[in-house]
């Protein structure tokens, strides 16, 4: 008896503490700009391309809530860092911000009324063309091993379109494969690579795997320095 109330008490600590280590605030306009400046973290426009495409904040990464996808999507976002999230006037950000904390992300801030109250606040909006829509191509798991295993060094980049932190990486990356021709470069998208996803453990993008004869010598997730990368390959 005794030791079944201290396994439910240690439950119980466990349980409270993973809640209060979570953040969910709905926050102004002003507090968004400011925190979202202020610290390292994601914002994501929960509203549909064509709404994204017409005035957006800048560095937002645009997840449709209407997508069939957006679950998914949400699932390899970083949940370790900020996240500022925003729609139209707040109602779809609102659930999607209580979907998240489901998921275990620690901090997540609300913008309250959404672009509109941004608007009203007279904080500047950056408009970005609809791109026609990319067909990643799929990799499958044992294409994965036989490149680990037809090539000393291995480079592995998982990203997706939509992701500002990929977007940042990507030139970055193609850098490196120009100076580094000994090294195989191999390029994987989260979104339509799930198998790929599950085999590696990768739980956010973007995410960086290096192999060495076959073996995982290193890996990363988020932004990450040239520097950084070239000591890892050397």
């Amino acid at each position: 008896m005794k030791s079944n109330l201290f396994l439910f008490t240690i439950f119980c600590l466990i349980s409270c503490n993973n809640i209060q280590s979570q953040i969910t605030e709905n926050i102004s306009a002003a507090q968004f700009y400011n925190l979202s400046n202020e610290q390292t973290g994601i914002i994501i426009d929960v509203r549909t391309p064509q709404e994204f495409s017409s005035g957006h904040i800048k560095e937002a990464s645009n997840i449709d809530f209407y997508s069939n996808e957006f679950k998914n999507k949400l699932k390899i976002i970083r949940k370790d860092i900020p996240i500022y999230i925003y729609c139209r006037s707040g109602g779809r950000s609102s659930i999607s911000a209580s979907m998240m904390q489901k998921l275990g992300f620690i901090k997540i801030y609300n913008l309250v009324g959404g672009i509109n109250a941004w608007k009203a606040s007279n904080f500047k909006l950056v408009t970005s063309s609809q791109s026609n829509k990319f067909i990643a191509p799929i990799v499958h798991v044992n294409q994965v091993d036989s490149i680990l295993k037809e090539n000393k060094m291995v480079f592995i980049t998982v990203s997706t379109e939509w992701c500002v932190p990929c977007k940042k990486m990507k030139p970055v990356i193609q850098e490196i494969e120009k100076e580094n021709y000994d090294v195989k470069f191999l390029y994987i998208d989260a979104d339509v690579n799930k198998d790929i996803l599950d085999k590696y453990k990768i739980k956010g993008v973007p995410f960086f795997l290096i192999y060495k004869n076959s073996k995982e010598i290193y890996r990363h997730v988020g932004i990450i320095s040239k520097n950084d990368i070239i000591q890892q390959l050397n």
